[in-house]
């Protein structure tokens, strides 16, 4: 009866090797680290509708914009008049729509009795409908007037931080000037410039994707938030940005950002059992689970959880290769 490793060697089944005696090698990396600075998730700068006269500002540089409450508004006085006067046109208007309106039900009457024309109907209607629109339109007059009066305040989102102030209490400005620069920095966001296998590293973190905050001594989460498809020609890299939402006690623009990416050796180098090594003569060999020898360099060991391993390179070793362990 054939001995059991010979009788799956024979049958093409190295499984006993894969289990027992036989050790895959591994891609070598090396730890990169690439550099970037935070900044805000959005920035926005927010301009005057109108001119007019600053009035009050409620925040400055630095500040936290406050819930309803507007960051800067305007004078308001002629807007109020304007509404004032819009009102008392209106409440004129209602009087002779009322009068209208009963002299046209009292020339109804009287047409039923033949005692006025029909014309005379025709024109206490016209009167009656020509008022009406008119009150119409000074209805519509006075929502565009409370629609400008309610523009007169710069509305900033709430929770965002005032990065720059243009405007001061008792400045005109003219329309379209910008008042407050603000931004998000309730997340904030870092720039990287990568090649292909870099990019490949970060994808494979997946969402245990984690920065150094070495200014700050910490280690926080991050998420990819947008990868751009465009091609660098002259950095020959992807441009993509990192979020940070959580993590910081004080987010702010300019923190350095460290991304550290473990990325195959470009020398093609592969990681192995210090076991699967045979040495002969100061040369180093490796032998595949059908008894095929291959020269390999020696690089040097490298540490791992798992036990002793080394770094060996050679044209005919490639990641995922099988190599019987010595003692076997």
């Amino acid at each position: 009866m054939l001995p059991p490793i010979l009788l799956l060697y024979l049958t093409g089944l190295p499984v006993a090797y894969a289990a027992d005696s036989l050790a895959t090698a591994r891609p070598a990396m090396q730890r990169e680290v690439q550099s970037g600075f935070t900044r805000a998730r959005t920035r926005l700068v927010l301009s005057v509708e109108e001119a007019g006269r600053i009035e009050r500002v409620n925040a400055d540089v630095g500040d936290r914009i406050a819930p309803d409450q507007p960051f800067a508004c305007q004078d308001k006085t002629f807007i109020d008049l304007e509404l004032r006067t819009n009102q008392a046109e209106r409440e004129a208007l209602e009087v002779d729509m009322a009068y209208y309106r009963k002299e046209v039900a009292r020339y109804r009457q009287l047409l039923k009795q033949n005692s006025s024309s029909e014309s005379q109907l025709d024109s206490a209607q016209r009167n009656l409908n020509k008022t009406r629109t008119q009150l119409d339109a000074l209805a519509i007059a006075a929502q565009i007037l409370r629609e400008r009066k309610q523009r007169l305040c710069i509305e900033a989102p709430a929770g965002w931080l005032v990065i720059k102030r243009f405007v001061e209490p008792g400045e005109w400005v003219n329309a379209g000037e910008p008042a407050v620069e603000v931004g998000d920095y309730s997340r904030l966001v870092a720039s990287f410039a990568l090649s292909v296998m870099e990019y490949q590293a970060l994808i494979a973190q997946g969402e245990g994707l984690k920065v150094r905050l070495p200014e700050l001594q910490a280690e926080v989460p991050a998420s990819l938030l947008r990868v751009s498809p465009a091609f660098d020609e002259v950095s020959r890299k992807i441009h993509l940005e990192l979020e940070i939402a959580e993590g910081l006690l004080s987010p702010r623009g300019g923190l350095r950002i460290e991304l550290g990416l473990d990325i195959p050796l470009r020398t093609g180098a592969v990681l192995v059992p210090q076991r699967a090594l045979r040495q002969r003569y100061e040369q180093y060999w490796l032998k595949r689970p059908g008894g095929e020898e291959i020269r390999v360099v020696y690089l040097g060991r490298s540490t791992a959880p798992d036990g002793d391993w080394i770094r060996v390179v050679s044209p005919a070793v490639k990641p995922g290769d099988q190599f019987q362990l010595n003692g076997e």
